[in-house]
């Protein structure tokens, strides 16, 4: 019963860490009906750039983090201004745009990384407390408990942003319809910058949890997104709360069988997110969460 306890918090904890890595696919999405796959390379630039300002420049790690905000911040606003914004009103505008975030984040910015970094595994600077946290004689990671509860309130404060401030209530209103937004007076490339400066924020606060709980090395951007996209597909594309629900799902999935499964088989935790998403598509195509779109005559 200890071991199955601590599977399921860590497997919540887990959760909450992958909420804030779907939620910036999500707020992206939602209001620019875009599928932001470059989310992995931004992940991975902003945790590098994070490391160097720590490891080689000697910055302190507050200085650091304020640093690759801003950064973040700059880089969503050049995607939208350079890269994405002259695809809006052209004729196939989001099969382009799929494509081109692959092509962003798999290639341009990953490259980047490789260029400018290495890319080779390094040491991640301390941001979490280490240590572990007793409770009820079960044993759990602080680093753990803490970028869970980092990404929770992320997670929380971007989504009351989206449900209540202004400039959330305008994306939700420029997803439904860019023409009648317009129309009643919303500026409609402003909207899409913010939604992704959201996006490109969320992948460095996440970049810096999943270093803290695993390792700071090249492959953290794939990772960040073989485990988005399942939940993405999971949950419906546009739904924050079927985001947070699919994260906590494939968290405990996984680590119920990483502890009971992956020693007689291994490697399959790292499939059955993929097996979820099969069974799930085929009985809800749109998701477990994500509405019907009703065509209106």
């Amino acid at each position: 019963m200890e071991i199955f306890a601590r599977t399921l918090i860590n497997g919540l904890l887990l959760g909450g860490v992958y909420g804030l890595i779907v939620l910036g696919v999500v707020v992206v999405a939602k209001a620019t009906r875009v599928v932001n796959l470059a989310y992995g390379g931004i992940l991975l630039l902003s945790i590098y750039l994070f490391w160097w300002l720590v490891d080689s420049r000697g910055l302190a790690v507050p200085i650091a983090l304020l640093l690759m905000v801003v950064f973040d911040v700059l880089l969503g606003i050049l995607i939208d201004r350079f890269f994405m914004g002259p695809l809006i009103g052209r004729r196939e505008a989001e099969m382009i745009s799929f494509i081109g975030t692959v092509i962003l984040g798999s290639f341009v910015l990953v490259g980047f990384v490789y260029l400018l970094f290495g890319a080779v595994p390094r040491s991640m600077p301390k941001v979490l407390p280490s240590g572990s946290l007793q409770w009820g004689g079960i044993s759990v990671s602080s680093t753990w408990v803490c970028a869970a509860a980092v990404g929770l309130l992320m997670f929380v404060v971007f989504s009351l942003y989206f449900r209540f401030s202004k400039n959330g209530l305008a994306m939700r209103c420029v997803a439904e319809d860019t023409v009648l937004s317009q129309s009643l007076g919303i500026n409609v490339r402003r909207t899409f910058r913010y939604a992704w400066i959201v996006g490109t924020l969320s992948a460095g606060v996440a970049g810096i949890l999943l270093g803290s709980m695993f390792a700071l090395n090249g492959s953290l951007g794939d990772f960040a997104m073989m485990r988005a996209l399942p939940i993405l597909l999971l949950a419906g594309i546009t739904s924050l709360r079927g985001a947070f629900v699919g994260a906590l799902l494939v968290g405990l999935t996984e680590s119920l069988c990483g502890t009971y499964v992956d020693p007689h088989v291994a490697g399959f935790r790292e499939v059955v997110p993929f097996v979820m998403i099969l069974v799930v598509l085929m009985i809800l195509p749109n998701g477990l969460f994500q509405k019907r779109p009703v065509a209106r005559i």
